[in-house]
């Protein structure tokens, strides 16, 4: 009997045999077509097929060569394996900062998302990203580790001049500044006279920001306030993972300003 083949060894040969793949999905080939369409020699048509056929990944039927059952769902596995590596990678830098087992996003939520990081000359950028949705945000639901005077100035004159709403759950270090610290106790204030904004003290770390202005999802990483990059999207999925993360932190959290009317999810 035939030792069945690793998983490692089938991986390998799909990606060194890619090309040989991918002509067999596209339908059966003799080894002529092979030829031609590959640009390669006869020798390597026989040893890649010899190959795929040892593995059971390719069978001849009627002398043309095409994916066998296993072959074709080896194919998807293999082709979606790569597409979620190659996500792993692009995410990596935000990754690498996410504290997983707080907050449990499923890294596939994020594919259609947007990723910012430190630029040369810009090394906020994160931070600006944020500021730049912010400011044209009506509603906001943001999970804070730390602030910023801009930020805090910016969602000041949505809430006072243009009428938005915000719920903000941050730290009670971060509390302590927006109500104690000369430059942000009177936009606080100015915020808290509308009944548009309501801020929740969080006793505990917040291991990183979370954000739904609108419809738009922001989750920021930092490091030890150093922020190191941002992630947006909109995917109904992942402001489902956002909606319910906020209102996790929030029933955690204990009331310090209260709107009127809270913002609605």
């Amino acid at each position: 009997m035939t030792a069945r083949p690793s998983t490692m060894e089938v991986m390998e040969v799909l990606l060194r045999r890619s090309s040989f793949v991918e002509a067999f999905a596209e339908g059966q080939k003799d080894k002529r077509t092979l030829v031609e369409e590959l640009s390669c020699s006869r020798s390597t048509v026989d040893r890649s097929i010899r190959e795929l056929e040892t593995l059971g990944v390719a069978e001849c039927v009627d002398g043309k060569y095409c994916l066998t059952p296993f072959g074709e769902m080896a194919r998807t596995a293999f082709a979606d394996f790569e597409e979620r590596l190659d996500q792993w990678f692009r995410f990596a830098p935000f990754l690498q900062w996410l504290p997983h087992d707080e907050l449990g996003l499923d890294v596939e939520l994020l594919a259609d998302a947007d990723l910012y990081l430190p630029e040369p000359g810009d090394p906020w950028a994160m931070v600006n990203r944020h500021v730049t949705v912010a400011a044209q945000a009506s509603e906001m639901r943001l999970v804070l580790p730390l602030t910023g005077l801009h930020a805090h100035r910016v969602i000041r004159e949505r809430i006072v001049d243009a009428g938005a709403q915000a719920t903000v759950v941050t730290t009670s270090e971060v509390v302590h500044t927006y109500q104690s610290d000369d430059a942000y106790a009177p936009l606080t204030e100015e915020m808290a006279e509308t009944e548009r904004y309501a801020l929740y003290q969080y006793d505990d770390p917040v291991p990183c920001f979370v954000g739904l202005l609108d419809g738009t999802v922001q989750i920021g990483v930092d490091d030890g306030g150093e922020p190191k990059a941002l992630v947006e999207g909109e995917s109904p999925a992942l402001r489902e993972w956002a909606e319910a993360t906020i209102d996790e932190f929030e029933r955690a959290a204990t009331p310090v300003v209260t709107a009127a009317e809270p913002v609605e999810h």
